[in-house]
């Protein structure tokens, strides 16, 4: 279980499907924590400092020259946050991607890699959606289990 019963959920989105999806993680979420939604645009650096467990979705895209990215917006508050360490931070990642591509979900796999690089606690396996609008209520069940699953995990 975790200590605090704060999380703070920052997601990026292009065409909405990761904002979706936040709201379903947190709907999930909120019977036993007190889950703050934040769109990376409003989110501060600083906002981490007030959390002991983030979760972070983005969807991948062409950014910075390299396709299977995040989104330059939750890039810019990684890029902050990775001059410090963060091996009190427990980390959750999510993102929606489509199999079309090279770099299928490759934001998620960048998010995990910087939760490794500033040591942080990596608390549950990732969740990659495919194609999260054309097939919407298979992406939907696969995104509440998880969430359900994520929920379990953080209260036991």
């Amino acid at each position: 279980m975790l200590k605090t019963k704060q999380i703070l959920l920052i997601y990026a989105t292009h065409s909405g499907s990761n904002f979706v999806v936040a709201q379903m993680i947190q709907e999930a979420l909120s019977k036993d924590f007190e889950v703050t939604l934040q769109n990376a645009a409003e989110t501060k650096p600083e906002d981490i400092k007030n959390y002991e467990t983030i979760i972070l979705g983005s969807p991948s895209w062409l950014s910075r020259g390299s396709e299977g990215m995040p989104s330059e917006i939750m890039l810019k508050l990684l890029d902050v946050w990775q001059t410090e360490k963060h091996t009190d931070k427990n980390f959750i990642v999510y993102g929606c991607g489509d199999s079309g591509f090279i770099h299928f979900c490759g934001a998620v796999d960048y998010m995990e890699n910087f939760v490794k690089s500033v040591g942080g606690n990596s608390l549950h396996p990732s969740l990659r959606l495919d194609s999260f609008w054309f097939e919407l209520d298979k992406n939907v069940a696969l995104a509440k289990k998880w969430a359900a699953d994520l929920n379990k995990k953080l209260t036991s």
